[in-house]
């Protein structure tokens, strides 16, 4: 037995609106029933760990990448108002 993991990022400005698209991850992960058995307690615990870093990692350079056009675009949307 399995279950997923889905870890979510919102970028939202002061208020509230989203600055960037969502972004989000799922991963595979062992059922609670797996833990619950305490059979393979350290190899499930280890998959589980390794999904969160995993989708934490992806969502976080994601975001980043995104935050950043976002703000390259703005900012050159401002200067291109300001020339004319």
């Amino acid at each position: 037995m399995s279950a997923k993991l889905k870890i979510s990022i919102e970028i939202e400005d002061e208020n509230g609106n989203k600055s960037i698209k969502s972004i989000a991850s799922e991963k595979e992960i062992p059922s609670i029933d797996d833990f619950m058995k305490g059979e393979n307690f350290r190899e499930n615990f280890d998959i589980l760990e390794r999904a969160i870093l995993k989708a934490r990692k992806e969502i976080s350079e994601e975001a980043v990448e995104s935050y950043i056009e976002e703000a390259s675009k703005k900012k050159s949307l401002q200067e291109k108002k300001e020339v004319k």
